[in-house]
């Protein structure tokens, strides 16, 4: 397999990168981890256009379930960890995908890190993370962050109610939504481990309604980031892992009778913007390094029994902070956030 670049935009330190549904369509989005603009890239051709020119320090985006023309993103995050005015800020589009959008302020949240949204049968909901309660200097990790759960007002500018749902957790920096025994649950990582939280109206495989937000740690060890894959095509997906926090390794690990284990391992240095798919078929895993070599990485399975993958390196020095999965109609790739390079670069997967 090998990877044909395009690069989209120059950026100065871009950072999150996400795919969203926007204006009918489903659209990357990216920003900056400074004070950099967020751009959306409109179409197959990739254009980008100016969502918001300020404030940046942008940690990652959210839909919100059943519209098109409004997003969340994590904003006031600045290098490094000056994030005491950190918030969530709701973006509305003023008319498709004309530039710039609205954005306001919604919610304060000092360190949030990580969110996502999602719909349930009790209702929608944004499920926010901070990476740590505060700091009196960079290196403090003294204080835990925790997991917050909002129900997502309805004209979305009202107030939004926070529900504290996990505490106790230090240096969140993961989180996906998945499903585990039949149910969908939210995945948290940090340096206690993994947690899977039940949504709200859930039941298990024999019927039984889930209590909502009910945890269960499925991991014990640090964790940084995390992804749900299926890669060894049985019908279960393995839990894909960045380990410790900003870690030195890539793992998946695979359910059994007595637990998780771990089935495969390789090295990183400062591994960052972890994203699991599939191209042409092939289950893959996308990783950076933000330290070392700074290469951008792709493990593609070779074999199941045991699982055997694949190390190509996509593009040599990148130090690539985040990564999103895409499918165009040349086929499947990824975008990625360059900061070594300045850029926000489209690869292609080719076989």
């Amino acid at each position: 397999m090998t990877f044909e670049k395009r690069t989209l935009i120059k950026a100065e330190l871009g950072y999150a990168v996400a795919t969203l549904t926007i204006a009918g369509a489903r659209r990357v989005i990216a920003a900056s981890e400074s004070t950099g603009p967020a751009v959306v890239f409109d179409g197959p051709s990739f254009t980008p256009r100016v969502l918001a020119a300020a404030p940046g320090g942008t940690m990652g985006f959210a839909e919100i379930p059943g519209r098109d023309d409004a997003l969340l993103a994590i904003t006031r995050f600045y290098p490094v960890f000056r994030a005491e005015g950190a918030g969530i800020d709701l973006y509305l589009a003023p008319d498709g995908l004309s530039e710039p959008w609205d954005g306001q302020r919604v919610i304060d949240l000092p360190f949030v890190h990580r969110m996502a949204s999602v719909s349930t049968p009790a209702g929608d909901f944004l499920v926010a993370a901070t990476v740590c309660g505060g700091k009196a200097f960079r290196e403090d990790w003294s204080k835990p962050g925790a997991v917050v759960a909002f129900r997502i007002p309805e004209d979305l500018t009202g107030r939004w109610r926070p529900e504290p749902i996990l505490e106790g957790i230090h240096r969140n920096h993961g989180m996906a939504i998945a499903t585990l025994a039949g149910a969908r649950s939210l995945l948290i990582s940090g340096t206690e481990g993994v947690f899977a939280l039940s949504l709200p109206g859930e039941t298990s495989v024999d019927g039984t309604v889930i209590p909502p937000w009910s945890p269960t740690r499925i991991l014990d060890h640090e964790v940084s980031e995390v992804g749900l894959h299926d890669f060894d095509g049985d019908g279960t997906p393995e839990l894909a892992v960045i380990e410790p926090f900003h870690g030195n390794r890539f793992a998946i690990y695979k359910e059994g009778a007595a637990g998780w284990s771990r089935v495969f391992e390789a090295e990183l240095a400062f591994g960052h913007g972890l994203s699991v798919g599939s191209f042409a078929g092939r289950p893959v895993a996308v990783v950076g390094n933000r330290a070392g070599s700074k290469d951008l990485l792709c493990f593609g399975v070779t074999g199941t029994a045991p699982l055997e993958m694949e190390r190509m390196t996509v593009d040599a020095g990148a130090g690539t902070a985040g990564t999103a999965m895409v499918s165009t109609a040349d086929g499947d790739g990824f975008v990625a956030s360059n900061p070594e390079f300045a850029e926000y670069a489209l690869y292609l997967a080719r076989t």
